[in-house]
């Protein structure tokens, strides 16, 4: 796919994967509606040419309701989705309020499900939705429970919905980026898992967009990214407990 001149929304865009997604996108010539919670950020983002800043937060359905129809009118119609905002908990399920919980799986479950939903009828000829999901939809860890589950639950969702709309001309493209250097730890309330190397956003951003450009469905960062998925498959749990937190 040539992405100059195509209509991109993007969630999760102010900080981390999502912005030097964005950043690439629009050195390519694409016109991107750019969503996420900051306000702040959300204003930085107006001085970038070609980038429509939208306010929203994901967790709640009603803010979501509207995004699609936004950007599809912003936008004159749809060429891709990229399903980017996410965000995890690193404590025992048992000592997680549900309300926390609820808010995890709304914006990294039911809002890629709900904008996937409302943006196939704007989709154009060809169009495509990219989901980052994470390699921990293989290798689910401790005290990971509920981000691990909803990462795993997105992966299942969209491998069937490619099937279903391969027969739309609609291209399903997943991402599994491994750790990367963002805040994600962060705000998650964890430093890291040990024993596990990191990449930078852009990097994952490059990928994100090689595989746009290239159509590739299921697509890994790295070999050992592949290798340590097809592992996850065959040897869970044996992985879950090796590698741990």
């Amino acid at each position: 796919m040539n992405l100059e001149g195509k209509g991109v929304l993007l969630t999760g865009a102010t900080r981390g994967i999502g912005r030097e997604t964005l950043k690439l996108l629009v050195a390519e010539g694409s016109k991107v509606v750019a969503v996420g919670r900051d306000e702040d950020r959300l204003r930085e983002l107006k001085r970038i040419k070609n980038v429509i800043p939208l306010q929203a937060d994901l967790s709640d359905p009603g803010q979501r309701a509207n995004v699609v129809g936004i950007a599809a009118e912003t936008l004159g119609g749809l060429d891709i989705l990229i399903n980017n905002a996410g965000f995890g908990i690193n404590a025992p399920l048992l000592e997680t309020d549900d309300e926390r919980l609820r808010q995890l799986c709304e914006v990294n479950f039911w809002a890629p499900l709900h904008l996937t939903r409302a943006s196939v009828p704007f989709l154009r000829n060809e169009g495509v939705i990219l989901n980052v999901i994470s390699m921990i939809a293989f290798v689910p860890l401790r005290k990971w429970a509920m981000y691990s589950a909803s990462k795993a639950a997105l992966r299942s969702l969209f491998l069937a919905l490619r099937e279903e709309l391969r027969t739309e001309g609609i291209k399903v493209i997943n991402v599994y980026p491994p750790v990367t250097r963002t805040d994600f730890f962060k705000t998650a309330g964890s430093h890291g898992i040990k024993g596990i190397g990191s990449v930078s956003p852009d990097r994952v951003a490059r990928v994100i967009v090689k595989a746009l450009k290239r159509g590739k469905e299921e697509v890994f960062v790295s070999p050992w990214d592949r290798f340590l998925a097809t592992l996850g498959i065959i040897f869970s749990p044996l992985t879950t407990r090796i590698i741990g937190e």
